[in-house]
């Protein structure tokens, strides 16, 4: 049975695998209320460091998207270095909120 390594549920930003890897999926579930808007990229990188490394993935998510519940199947990309999940947005709204997983080998 081939499986994979899951991240956990995550709400902020995270180096989630410092070794190279393969990225699975990603799994995302935002509220963005009002002007609220988030933003996931996800890096082919071992740290926070990112100069010079690929962004692989990038969700947006706004207060026009609303409620979203995304699944971003990646087909296994290899991952040089490693993943790093970078989170951003300044959320008003008290409803608001983002929860992600990554799911990799």
């Amino acid at each position: 049975m081939v499986g994979c390594r899951s991240s956990g549920v995550l709400s902020a930003s995270k180096i989630i695998s410092g070794n190279r890897c393969r990225l699975t999926s990603i799994h995302v579930s935002c509220i963005a209320g009002g002007p609220d808007t988030y933003t996931l990229k996800i890096y082919d990188s071992k740290d926070t460091t990112l100069t010079g490394n690929t962004e692989i993935a990038r969700l947006v998510f706004s207060g026009t998207t609303q409620t979203q519940n995304v699944e971003f199947d990646m087909h296994n990309v290899l991952c040089s270095e490693g993943l790093y999940a970078e989170v951003t947005g300044s959320p008003i709204d008290p409803t608001s909120y983002i929860a992600y997983s990554v799911e990799f080998n």
